[in-house]
């Protein structure tokens, strides 16, 4: 009887801890369960997700930069802010969007040797080495801000940027979607690099690239959206977007140019029938899907209007580094409240030479 005694507090001690730790995992699992059950409903228009900007850009060596800031003194400015690499934004900053600007090199000889890193070079300044692994001497669609000027990035090809996402995602299979805005460049503020135009062969081929990494059924494309229905259109103003348990593990591509190269890419059908791409149109086309609204101060109203029938629309935070410059918040409250599903920044972090200033996932309504 007296060992029990001694031993009762110790025994008590363990059925407490057990309880604890029992009730903690049927929480844990209940939470799960109810995610997945509104994820079974909440539809990805209902959501809201912050990404970057520009997401690979590394801001200019100060050779290029002191160029940069002789000709063009508010580019210079803007350009000023560099970005993790592609997984860390992923995997320590939540990021769930992303921008690539993508220049056509079939060749693999047009941005090998920028024009402002051989004056470096000459100069013998002390700059970063540049594309030591030789990437940018492969041919295929390579990704930088602007030619022989601001041509610094994590990641040098969209193979590699497709592959990074591919195996976070692998890693993730229930994490998603991805969204990847792509910008197809062919504009060049050097003499000394001419681009090549994003022709309608050109961008089956961006298209075919893309699917060496990711197999059709691991994309949501405009066909899964549009499902029976006539348009895309008339999908998302009538059903919606699918639900976010359909689409985890899934990838999105958008197209972000407007003007000749959008009209290029919906040549071959306006509904954009077996495309991968969703592009930005106005809202009574067939296409109309998402809307690139990069301004919610002037397009609040807009914004708020498109939500509310449906459609996916883009916004930017901040732009040009001026939100971090003067630690301003309004434009990122005005983005968030203006129910935009896909918030771009620059700041996901705060740059501590300006200000405490940055948008991530903790600025989103829970």
């Amino acid at each position: 009887m007296t060992r029990f005694t001694t031993a009762a507090p110790l025994i008590l001690l363990l059925l407490v801890g057990f309880c604890d730790v029992a009730l903690g995992q049927s929480t844990t699992a209940a939470n799960a369960a109810k995610s997945d059950a509104a994820d079974r409903t909440r539809r990805i228009n209902q959501m809201q997700w912050v990404g970057t900007h520009n997401s690979y850009h590394i801001a200019p060596d100060p050779v290029a930069m002191a160029v940069i800031d002789l000709v063009a003194r508010d580019e210079a400015r803007s350009i000023d802010c560099t970005q993790r690499p592609l997984t860390e934004q992923l995997e320590k900053l939540g990021m769930r969007h992303f921008e690539l600007d993508l220049f056509r090199d079939p060749d693999g000889t047009l941005y090998r040797s920028p024009l402002c890193y051989q004056m470096a070079k000459n100069q013998q300044a002390d700059v970063p080495l540049f594309d030591p692994d030789q990437k940018l001497h492969q041919r295929g669609i390579k990704i930088l801000h602007s030619p022989d000027f601001d041509y610094r990035t994590h990641v040098y090809t969209l193979r590699d940027a497709l592959l990074e996402f591919d195996s976070w995602m692998k890693k993730h299979p229930d994490d998603g979607p991805i969204f990847v805005l792509l910008e197809l460049k062919s504009q060049s503020f050097s003499p000394a690099t001419v681009p090549l135009p994003w022709t309608a062969a050109a961008m089956d081929n961006l298209e075919s690239s893309i699917l060496e990494i990711f197999s059709r059924d691991r994309i949501l494309a405009p066909d899964d959206v549009r499902a029976s229905k006539p348009t895309l259109r008339e999908a998302v103003k009538g059903i919606g977007w699918p639900a976010i348990g359909e689409s985890k593990g899934k990838i999105i591509f958008l197209l972000d140019n407007e003007g000749a190269e959008r009209q290029t890419y919906l040549a071959k059908s306006e509904i954009l029938e077996r495309r991968l791409l969703f592009a930005s149109v106005d809202k009574s086309h067939p296409a109309a899907a998402w809307m690139k609204r990069n301004d919610p101060v002037g397009s609040y109203d807009e914004i708020v209007s498109l939500v509310s029938e449906g459609f996916l629309v883009r916004t930017r935070a901040d732009s040009g580094t001026t939100e971090s410059r003067l630690n301003d918040p309004r434009r990122r409250e005005l983005a968030i409240k203006s129910g935009a599903q896909l918030i771009s920044t620059d700041y996901p972090e705060p740059d501590g030479r300006f200000s405490e200033y940055f948008v991530s996932p903790k600025n989103l309504p829970q």
